[in-house]
């Protein structure tokens, strides 16, 4: 993210008003301080040089009064606005990212991890609250403050003024260099901090099945290095920025000395009024001083700038503009030969399809052979790198391209490889009656009257009581339940019994024959008998 990018603008409403407001405290800052300067240095040298009694300059000590007063008033304002604005903004972005999410665009949880998305939305969005509070409001003072104070400067001194114009850009200059390499550290500690959550949640998924073969140690090491490689990685991150703020507080200071011992210079030899140097060595540590806090408090925000522009590559990723069909019937599904390329591993290859309602088709591979894979892209969730996927709806054949993505999986029932129950009773979640539910139930092979607290009883949450098994049992259920042309269904069979597996091998059967296109996958062949076509896939090396 660029410290001011223009995409804020486009998904937040309010960070428009944010930036007037705060542009409009910085500019009353910036008079209040160049009043300031003004009646200070007449104060002085009518005291010192003038030798002016205190009651005949009562006019001088009320503006400095009011200006002081008025540069007190615009900094509370900004501290306030940034905070009122930093909550909404806020607000509005994680509600953007939510809302592309819910619609359907599970891009970033196929590319990111679940894990690494959550953290985005959570932690990435709460970071941004410095940004907001301290660092943006600072960087319009820092924007409109050194630029009319010098100009002020160069109208009173034009030699002082060429002093400023020389030195003010060494500090941005150097701080760029600098915040080049800090920005690279950052980025590497915010990758381990995503690998750190996403192997967390991994093992909260899998700890008992760890806990049955004794490997539960071992994982908590394996954490362990994770976390110590992330702490050396922030420990490098906080030595690179105190070198860029121990470098741009030499430059400033330099900056004042050489204007200071320009000033002192001349007005030994007369060169210089004594009021024209007090407004100028006055108003010169004005000039660097917000250039220097902007600088270090970027540092400060790094880590919520570096997400966020993740937050953006997420609301960027839209569907083009143009013209597409909407679904109200599924015929048929085919693709050609696809791949899809993932960062840092070997590329997925797919064998080309057709999957015809009223039939059965099976899908099956080892572990990591593109099984899920090939499911995200008949849901749309992701997009070939090569090859094209088809559907033969109520107008005709179409590309994936064509058609609008959201009435295209209104017409799938979906059994993701791993399910997650919203929290509720048994009964809220599948969604229909008593009888209804009893019938759905008996179907996979879980009867209601096996289950503890029957269709009252509560899951979903950490405490619940039913085992891996039964919860793929009600999700499966809950697919079965939709009305949909497609029942597309990852790994049905898995933590189920030899009797279970029978169940559910009968119901997708019986939804075949109701003339549904059924599309299951497994590690195994020959699972459901009356598969017409079995796709295999291979793992790539």
């Amino acid at each position: 993210m660029k410290p001011l990018d223009p995409r804020l603008l486009r998904y937040s409403r309010s960070s428009r008003g944010f930036l007037v407001l705060s542009a409009v405290n910085a500019v009353a800052t910036t008079l209040a301080t160049i009043l300031i300067a003004f009646e200070l240095a007449h104060l002085i040298v009518a005291i010192f040089q003038r030798k002016a009694q205190l009651s005949t300059l009562t006019p001088t000590l009320i503006w400095l009064a009011v200006a002081f007063a008025i540069k007190s008033l615009a900094l509370l304002a900004t501290q306030k606005v940034a905070t009122a604005y930093s909550n909404r903004i806020r607000s509005e972005l994680r509600g953007a990212v939510l809302s592309k999410i819910l619609d359907g665009n599970l891009k970033p949880l196929y590319s990111k991890g679940s894990a690494s998305a959550a953290l985005l939305v959570t932690r990435g969005i709460n970071d941004l609250d410095g940004y907001f509070t301290k660092f943006l409001p600072q960087l319009l003072v820092a924007t409109i403050l050194p630029l009319l104070v010098g100009v002020t400067i160069a109208c009173e001194d034009i030699n002082s003024g060429i002093i400023v114009a020389c030195t003010v850009p060494l500090i941005p200059l150097f701080g760029y260099m600098i915040g080049r390499f800090t920005g690279e550290l950052t980025q590497r500690k915010i990758a381990t901090l995503h690998q750190l959550s996403t192997y967390f949640l991994d093992l909260l998924e899998g700890v008992t099945t760890l806990k049955v073969f004794g490997r539960s140690k071992l994982q908590g090491k394996n954490i362990a290095e994770v976390g110590d490689r992330y702490a050396a990685e922030t420990i490098a991150v906080l030595k690179t920025s105190f070198l860029s703020s121990l470098a741009l507080e030499l430059v400033a200071t330099l900056s004042v000395a050489l204007i200071a011992v320009s000033i002192g210079l001349r007005l030994v030899h007369g060169g210089l009024s004594l009021a024209t140097g007090l407004l100028v060595l006055i108003l010169a540590p004005e000039v660097y001083w917000p250039i220097r806090q902007v600088a270090a408090r970027f540092h400060d925000v790094e880590d919520g700038i570096v997400i966020s522009d993740q937050i953006f590559e997420i609301l960027d990723d839209a569907e083009p503009a143009r013209e597409l069909v909407s679904i109200t019937r599924i015929e048929m599904i085919s693709w050609s030969n696809l791949t899809v390329e993932y960062p840092n591993r070997a590329p997925v290859e797919i064998p080309a399809g057709v999957l015809s309602r009223g039939e059965i088709h099976s899908l099956v591979g080892p572990s990591g052979s593109g099984k899920s894979t090939l499911f995200a892209l008949l849901l749309g969730f992701l997009s070939p790198t090569t090859g094209e996927i088809y559907v033969t709806c109520d107008s005709g054949k179409r590309s994936y391209r064509e058609v609008h993505l959201a009435s295209l999986r209104s017409r799938i029932s979906w059994l993701p490889q791993e399910p997650h129950l919203a929290e509720g009773t048994i009964l809220e979640i599948l969604g229909v009656n008593e009888a209804e539910a009893e019938l759905l139930l008996n179907s996979v092979g879980l009867p209601a009257n096996q289950i503890s607290g029957g269709l009252a009883a509560k899951v979903g949450s950490m405490n619940d009581f039913l085992s891996y098994g039964q919860k793929r049992k009600i999700a499966l259920a809950r697919a079965l339940n939709k009305e949909a042309d497609v029942l597309l269904v990852d790994e049905p069979t898995a933590s189920v019994d030899t009797a279970s597996e029978k169940d559910i091998a009968s119901v997708l059967e019986a939804r075949a024959r109701q003339g549904k296109i059924v599309f299951f996958s497994s590690h195994r062949a020959g699972m459901i008998t009356e598969a017409r076509t079995e796709i295999s896939l291979v793992k790539s090396s």
